[in-house]
């Protein structure tokens, strides 16, 4: 059967007893340091993990992906149920290009670039791993995390070492023909020809990239999952059979609102396993085991660094985690 894709923003879903997006009160404010060293313990002892984020990775410098859902955030400018649908993009795709490239030069320029650079070279600067990224990355190095699962569509998992990826929505790196099934990358032909329609604004009219292959001109779409739209094929089993064969799963910057994606951190529970949360604020954590709260790249880089410690200490020590 097909995955579902996600709901607009502001959905909501519990998978019975073992996972919920809503967070219960808390009795007092969680230790992050507590947190840290019992799931550093854990991890040094022995343990894998999956560990499952969310944009709240990659808002951090020199990332610094816009949180979409945060008040004047993209979404507040753009209705995604319009302008990230599926069904709204083949009638009329210069919606979603119109966000899309305006989310990419407002990354350009969060990064320093300017208008002229862009106009006059082509030149776009993008968003990098931040420490969250390098940190989850060298956690799978020390052999603690055996899948990385990603709402993100940045790519900046991979690009900062992680060689276990899975992107449950896609990603914009690459583009397809909506016409004849062909593949470009977003780099190589989607970019230039934003950056050729800029410099001949004066001609009028939207946005819209088409294919390269000769003779079709078919209208490109990016390779990432749109409201409406199917997940890639068999990412979400992937990522639930990765977290069901390990004994922890750490969520990393997310509110935990989008489903299906919403529902895969749950099914660590269902082998009795530990779910570890990381969120500035108390966002999906409500059934989580441990409780990390703080930004995701200091938490993270203390994360990796209490577990290379821990991994040091003697085989006599270590054996008493």
């Amino acid at each position: 059967s097909r995955e579902q894709a996600p709901l607009p923003p502001g959905s909501r879903w519990r998978m019975g007893s073992a996972f919920s997006t809503s967070a219960a009160p808390a009795a007092g404010e969680p230790d992050p340091d507590e947190g840290i060293e019992k799931l550093a313990r854990m991890l040094a002892g022995g343990r894998s993990m999956t560990v499952f984020t969310g944009a709240g990775c990659s808002v951090e410098p020199p990332s610094s992906i816009p949180d979409f859902r945060s008040p004047g955030g993209l979404w507040s400018r753009y209705d995604p149920a319009v302008y990230c649908e599926y069904n709204t993009f083949v009638g009329q795709p210069h919606l979603f290009w119109e966000m899309a490239t305006e989310l990419t030069r407002d990354i350009h320029a969060i990064n320093g670039g300017t208008q002229e650079e862009l106009l006059e070279t082509g030149t776009i600067r993008h968003a990098r791993p931040n420490a969250a990224h390098v940190a989850i990355a060298d956690l799978e190095r020390l052999g603690c995390v055996t899948a990385c699962i990603t709402q993100n569509i940045d790519g900046l998992h991979g690009k900062a070492g992680s060689s276990s990826v899975i992107e449950l929505h896609g990603r914009q790196s690459s583009a397809t023909c909506m016409a004849c099934g062909a593949g470009c990358e977003t780099e190589a032909e989607v970019i230039p020809q934003w950056v050729a329609w800029q410099q001949a604004q004066g001609a009028g009219g939207s946005f819209v990239p088409t294919c390269p292959q000769p003779g079709c001109e078919g209208v490109l779409k990016p390779d990432v999952t749109l409201f409406g739209e199917a997940l890639p094929t068999g990412a979400y089993a992937r990522a639930v059979g990765k977290v069901l064969a390990a004994p922890i799963c750490l969520v990393v910057g997310t509110s935990l609102n989008v489903f299906p994606a919403s529902t895969v951190p749950g099914f660590v529970t269902k082998r009795f396993g530990t779910l570890a949360v990381n969120n500035l604020d108390g966002s999906g954590s409500g059934d989580a085991h441990i409780v990390l709260r703080g930004p995701a790249g200091d938490t993270m880089t203390r994360l990796a660094r209490r577990v290379r410690e821990l991994k040091s200490l003697p085989a006599a020590t270590a054996g008493r985690l």
